[in-house]
């Protein structure tokens, strides 16, 4: 688990869940970085990371439902403290046909887009 178990993430290596900002940024974004992962910097609760690709949530996503992406999202906004809507089954059908046959990884600033 990158996140680790208490959402604390891993200093310098993968960042918090746990009282982040991208936890509760809107759904078009969540969903394309479980989809897709994201590679680059991002910056989390102030602080950098720059690790060279985050893997998506797991190599088998692809594999998942939508189901199933929705509520694992759903469990990372209304866990370690965190409070945040539910996303729906629908809203990952819908982003996964917008994100296509897309095989690589976003960046913090192509999702910076999706904050509007």
């Amino acid at each position: 688990l990158c996140h680790q178990p208490h959402g604390k993430g891993l200093p310098g290596v993968y960042p918090p869940l746990a009282g982040s900002e991208w936890v509760n940024h809107p759904d078009d974004v969540l969903v394309r970085m479980v989809l897709n992962g994201i590679i680059g910097p991002i910056k989390v609760l102030g602080v950098e990371y720059n690790n060279p690709a985050m893997q998506p949530l797991t190599t088998g996503v692809a594999n998942m439902s939508d189901a199933d992406i929705a509520a694992v999202i759903t469990y990372i906004r209304n866990e370690w403290g965190n409070q945040g809507p539910a996303v729906s089954e629908e809203t990952v059908v819908r982003i996964r046909a917008e994100v296509g046959d897309r095989t690589t990884q976003w960046t913090a600033e192509e999702l910076g887009a999706y904050l509007k």
